[in-house]
């Protein structure tokens, strides 16, 4: 699989907060993808179990919109920075998918980004307490790919996509993301 294959994704750099229905809290994403020793690899950060949402889960880099970002590019660079150290002039964002919206309250525009060199990485330790990659071919696989069901709206019954690798569950909106990229590339 080649990275150039994205080029089927939507090119839309800046999406703006009046963009997204009031109900719902802004924020945004950024799947980073490291090319390095012929592999392509997605940065993955685990975070911590000492925060009030989403406590223990694998995620991407992001958060919440804030009112000085400008815009959700704006605030994935930022999250980014804030969560594992990588500074905004060694991403190349090529461009972002459907926004996926959470049931604790979120609409969360992801960016898809590119790092060819080489950079290091520096969890927060606060909000992140893990950081991991794993190759896009192996996240393709299916034998890693996992659903799983629940009752929705209405008592009807849903199916979500989830990833089990080494160990690891990725589910919940970070998967549907995951997912969604993957379909795409």
């Amino acid at each position: 699989m080649k990275i150039n294959n994205l080029n089927k994704i939507d090119k839309k750099n800046k999406v703006f907060f009046k963009d997204f229905d009031v109900k719902y809290k802004p924020s945004s994403v950024l799947i980073l993808i490291f090319l390095s020793n012929g592999s392509e690899e997605i940065l993955f950060l685990k975070r911590s179990d000492d925060l009030v949402l989403h406590k223990g889960e694998i995620c991407f880099p992001g958060g919440s919109y804030e009112y000085f970002d400008q815009d959700l590019l704006n605030t994935a660079y930022r999250e980014v920075e804030e969560e594992a150290g990588i500074k905004r002039d060694n991403i190349n964002v090529l461009s972002s998918l459907d926004d996926e919206i959470t049931r604790t309250g979120f609409i969360i525009k992801p960016f898809v980004g590119i790092i060819n060199k080489k950079v290091k990485i520096k969890i927060d330790n606060k909000e992140i307490v893990e950081y991991f990659k794993l190759p896009i071919k192996v996240l393709k696989d299916n034998k890693n790919i996992r659903y799983f069901y629940f009752a929705g709206k209405n008592n009807k019954l849903e199916k979500k996509v989830s990833f089990s690798i080494d160990g690891r569950i990725i589910w919940g909106a970070t998967a549907n993301i995951l997912n969604q990229f993957l379909n795409k590339v």
